[in-house]
């Protein structure tokens, strides 16, 4: 009886021996596939990761760009605008010069008259009062 006690716990001790073999086997297995899974989930993270990074970079420089256009547009549309108000103010005293020539022109048809009614009165002999 012994000997079978003994064969028993042999098997018993070979058999867990065993399992303890194939549980390391599955820890370490699980180890591995946990790694690997992690590192590849790190890496698609990371390509996300640089994808927007570059899309952000992109941005920043679209967005430097507009601002330096609209820069450039806005001093380009002041220029306009003072451009457009001198050329209104030289209309304006075109149109003063022009309002100022003509009183002149009538004032001084209004004096050539007067002055050849006066002519006209001294030379048919009456006196101008």
């Amino acid at each position: 009886m012994s000997d079978s006690l003994s064969q028993l716990l042999k098997e018993h001790n070979q058999k867990r021996a065993e399992t303890k073999r194939q549980n390391e086997q599955i820890k370490k297995n699980a180890i591995q596939t946990t790694n690997e899974l992690t590192d590849a989930l790190t890496e698609h993270v990371n390509e996300g990761v640089a994808e927007i990074f570059a899309k952000q970079k992109e941005l920043e420089q679209h967005s430097r760009k507009l601002g330096n256009q609209t820069t450039r547009y806005l001093n380009q549309t002041q220029q306009w605008l003072t451009l457009v108000d001198d050329f209104n103010t030289s209309l304006k005293e075109l149109g003063d010069v022009r309002n100022w020539a003509e009183i002149m022109e009538h004032d001084m048809r209004t004096i050539m008259t007067t002055l050849e009614f006066v002519h006209q009165g001294t030379m048919d002999g009456e006196p101008v009062e």
